[in-house]
């Protein structure tokens, strides 16, 4: 009886063997398992940042072209026949500052003068200011202007002559010329325009321009610029269209289109 209890606890026992043995891996296919197992993550990594596109920089490249070409429109770039002014104004510009002229001017040149000044030239980088010359040249002595300004166009006073019935005193007004040029200014002369056709102002203006470009003098002519109905009588100004012509010739004497 003992020996066949101790067959049937062998063959129970062997039995439990088989049914465990099939159930499940061995250890060492366990191992192998668990072992494999982070390169499948590393792989699903690699995957994952392969898909992600890279980061278009296009957008930003466009606004910066678009910034650069929006300076370039608002703030033309230019360059003064003058190399004096034209050092002068390209220092004020890597300052991030603005190149100050001062212009002198009788009361026969509108309230819009400078104005219109500054939209001939166009640019952010040039500032006119405008100050009264309430002279003829016998009355002229010394001409008073902005101590930070850089440049500085006085107005030659033919008209006012002319209207205050004196003769011309050309001494005067080049000793004026000299004293704002001694005070570390670039000065130019604003020649006037021939606004009375019938007079002899034609002939005033044409002396004044051979004398003072031919003794070196900036001097801007305006001599040539004709227009019909050129004098407001009741206004006692300059018409518009005469001013325009003035402010361009202003503009290319100054600027080079080169």
């Amino acid at each position: 009886m003992k020996k066949i209890l101790l067959v049937v606890a062998l063959i129970l026992f062997a039995g439990g063997l088989y049914v465990n043995f099939m159930a499940g891996p061995s250890a060492e296919q366990s191992d192998s398992m668990d072992e494999a197992e982070p390169a499948e993550d590393i792989a699903g990594d690699d995957a994952e940042e392969q898909e992600e596109a890279p980061e278009d920089d296009s957008g930003s490249a466009e606004e910066t072209e678009h910034e650069e070409a929006a300076a370039e429109e608002s703030d033309p770039e230019v360059a003064f026949n003058q190399e004096s002014l034209d050092e002068l104004h390209e220092e004020a510009v890597e300052n991030n500052e603005a190149l100050i002229i001062d212009v002198l001017l009788p009361d026969y040149y509108s309230d819009d003068f400078t104005e219109n000044l500054e939209d001939e030239f166009g640019t952010e980088t040039i500032q006119f200011n405008r100050l009264t010359l309430d002279a003829n040249t016998t009355e002229l002595s010394e001409v008073g202007v902005n101590e930070n300004s850089d440049a500085v166009i006085i107005d030659a006073l033919q008209i006012r002559d002319y209207d205050d019935g004196v003769e011309r005193d050309l001494e005067a007004l080049s000793v004026a010329y000299r004293n704002v040029y001694d005070n570390d200014k670039v000065v130019f002369l604003l020649g006037n325009p021939n606004v009375d056709p019938s007079s002899d102002l034609e002939s005033v203006l044409s002396e004044d321009e051979a004398y003072f470009a031919g003794n070196d003098y900036y001097y801007i002519d305006n001599q040539d610029v004709r227009v019909e109905d050129s004098y407001d009588e009741d206004e006692e100004v300059m018409a518009p269209a005469v001013e325009n012509e003035v402010t361009r010739n202003i503009y290319d004497y100054l600027i080079s289109e080169s």
